[in-house]
């Protein structure tokens, strides 16, 4: 019989992300160096994906979305919470800012976990 030992998966702690987004988009570090919490440094990465889709560079807004994807992925559970209240939360303004086509664009670049998230935001702000 084999014994089989499993490895924790390995979480992005609320103190990485900074780290982890400049990684990928590194002309946003001048912005993250002044983020003191992990909510402020997923605001930077909001801003600079809604910047992205006015500007119709989405290219850059489908890289931001892969990014968002691994952090919610490998986030501990108040990276996971800045990112929903955060970033998901965003997608109702950026939805208003885009047209028709805009907004297919976004959303054909949207995390399928993210997108069922934003989904259940909109259908409970109903109630």
């Amino acid at each position: 019989m084999a014994i089989s030992i499993q490895i924790p998966k390995y979480m992005i702690s609320e103190f990485e992300v900074p780290t982890y987004i400049t990684g990928t988009l590194p002309q946003l570090k001048n912005e993250l160096v002044r983020q003191q919490h992990v909510y402020d440094s997923i605001q930077v990465l909001t801003d600079y994906t809604k910047r992205m889709a006015l500007e119709h560079n989405f290219g850059e807004v489908k890289k931001c979305m892969s990014l968002v994807e691994k952090i919610y992925g490998k986030g501990n559970a108040l990276v996971k919470n800045a990112v929903e209240n955060i970033f998901v939360f965003a997608f109702s303004s950026m939805r208003l800012l885009c047209n028709i086509v805009e907004w297919r664009m976004v959303q054909s670049f949207m995390p399928s976990e993210l997108y069922a998230l934003y989904i259940q935001q909109v259908l409970s702000s109903k109630d």
